[in-house]
């Protein structure tokens, strides 16, 4: 077949300074076909808990719907967005992967959702990732997991959270990065300006003096549409992450809760995991990534994947924003079927024949 301009695809990336430039004045967060806005099935998974640190941690176990009883399975841990809770964002994947074949454990961190840990809503990213890798030790507990065949899948801050596990574990024989963060002191500082960044730690230091002088522990929003007066210290303060989780909290997710401490900044913004991308080899790495996302930078993607020495793919998908990757179709379609397709490279399987069971969609009956 004769090769024609209509037939080539073309994706423009850009300096995200550039593409924030032609930022539409009314974005929107939402598809225009409310079809497009998934909904995932609650009964596709059961409850399971195991331990991190001495604490019991809720997770949710998806198994192949063609899979019998104790047959083993490939399997994926995955873990999502910055506070997020195991029903938003990765049921949607993990369904996905699962009508692949795949055994995958999505969780709550040690002090969100079901899981215990104290004080609640603390988010320290080594923590979280110690949390990633007992998961993975669960799944290898299963007498119906391969041992040999684990991935570490992760989206949002769990894309560069699976990084880091890909690089200190190697039971994990693949990473996956689905619009993930790389570096989010970084990306606030490159959003704000060194002098305002600079600004807004003095604040979350302030903040913490305070709570060291009386021992009480101090919560800010996790999201907001900005900060003003009401509102004058966020972990995302921006109106996408906003819409994003105040929608989901009131739809799946009613123990997602709009609070975080303050000292889960100091260690929130102090996460890069462009570091640890070389320590991933031998492992592959995928890095799946959307072209204009003013979340998490596409430029830090590419650090990601240039930092990378061992086997690496770097896919772009043209989005209009960053939570396109956790909800919204065909943009979930897309990222899950590459990360199937690559995991099947990797781990030289067959795809089931069964037909996947359906997700049910927005509005659906």
């Amino acid at each position: 077949m004769a090769v024609t301009a209509s037939s080539v695809s073309v994706l423009r990336v850009r300096p995200t300074a550039a593409a924030a430039a032609d930022a539409p004045a009314e974005p929107r967060y939402l598809p225009e076909d409310p079809g497009d806005l998934l909904r995932a099935d609650p009964a596709r998974s059961i409850p399971v808990r195991f331990r991190s640190a001495g604490l019991d941690l809720a997770g949710a176990l998806f198994r192949p719907p063609t899979a019998g009883k104790d047959e083993r399975t490939p399997g994926i841990a995955m873990c999502g967005p910055f506070s997020s809770v195991k029903e938003q964002t990765l049921p949607h994947y993990a369904q996905r992967f699962a009508d692949a074949g795949y055994t995958v454990l999505t969780f709550d961190p040690r002090s969100f959702g079901e899981s215990e840990g104290q004080p609640r809503q603390h988010h320290v990213p080594s923590e979280v990732i110690d949390d990633y890798a007992c998961g993975v030790s669960y799944l290898l507990g299963r007498d119906d997991i391969d041992a040999e065949r684990v991935a570490a899948v992760g989206v949002c801050l769990g894309g560069g959270y699976a990084v880091r596990v890909g690089a200190m574990d190697k039971r994990v024989r693949a990473v996956v990065s689905i619009a993930g963060g790389y570096s989010t002191g970084g990306t606030f500082q490159q959003f704000m300006g060194v002098d305002a960044f600079g600004g807004y730690v003095a604040q979350i230091n302030a903040a913490l003096t305070d709570e060291y002088r009386d021992g009480e522990v101090r919560y800010i929003p996790v999201t907001a549409p900005g900060i003003s007066a009401e509102v004058p210290m966020a972990a995302m303060p921006n109106a996408e992450a906003y819409s994003y989780y105040t929608r989901t909290q009131a739809a799946d997710a009613p123990r997602w809760l709009n609070r975080i401490t303050v000292g889960s900044l100091q260690h929130f913004l102090m996460f890069n995991a462009v570091a640890h991308a070389p320590l991933v080899a031998p492992a592959p790495l995928l890095i799946i990534h959307g072209t204009t996302d003013m979340v998490l930078l596409p430029e830090l993607a590419q650090q990601a994947y240039d930092a990378a020495v061992g086997p690496k793919e770097l896919i772009w998908i043209e989005t209009d924003n960053h939570i396109q990757l956790y909800d919204q179709n065909p943009y979930v379609d897309i990222a899950a079927g590459r990360t199937i397709e690559w995991l099947d490279r990797q781990f030289r399987r067959d795809r089931p024949t069964a037909a996947p069971a359906p997700e049910r969609l927005e509005g659906a009956a």
